[in-house]
């Protein structure tokens, strides 16, 4: 699959200017996303909790494939918020929790059982980490979009 456009003048002009939370930061790049994907990429790098370990910090690149078109500063505006929000959407779905007690039943105390996250992003090889699934296993979960199976 080949696409070709012009180099997005405005679209880095504005990722030059973007401001959003503390510890968000973007920047356009042309690299190799991983599964023979590559080229012109949205870093959004967000540093912060971990999800998973809340007294961890953690520094998370969300590669974005930037859409091989001539937009308008309007359109390209647009579709950065568009990101942002799948961003946002993904982050979401990792902080949801629900306690669950030792006989799995709902729990007020968070040092309860386990932590229930039924949205939790597939993140493997093959999965879309924006699509807000219902059901998905621990491996889902825990594959990084290497492959690679990370600690619970």
């Amino acid at each position: 699959m080949r696409h070709e456009a012009p180099y997005p003048a405005i679209l880095a002009r504005l990722v030059a200017s973007l401001g959003y939370k503390k510890g968000w930061r973007f920047q356009l790049a042309d690299l190799d996303r991983g599964q023979g994907s590559k080229g012109l990429t949205l870093v959004i790098n967000i540093t912060g909790p971990n999800s998973y370990r809340p007294w961890e910090t953690i520094s998370v690149n969300h590669y974005v494939p930037v859409p091989p078109a001539a937009y308008d500063m309007r359109s390209w505006r647009r579709w950065l918020l568009d990101q942002v929000l799948l961003v946002e959407r993904h982050e979401a779905c990792e902080f949801l929790l629900f306690h669950i007690d030792e006989n799995g039943n709902l729990s007020p105390d968070p040092d309860s059982g386990y932590a229930d996250r039924p949205y939790a992003p597939s993140h493997g090889p093959g999965n879309d980490p924006y699509l807000i699934r219902e059901v998905g296993t621990d491996t889902d979960r825990r594959t990084s979009f290497r492959g690679e199976l990370n600690p619970p």
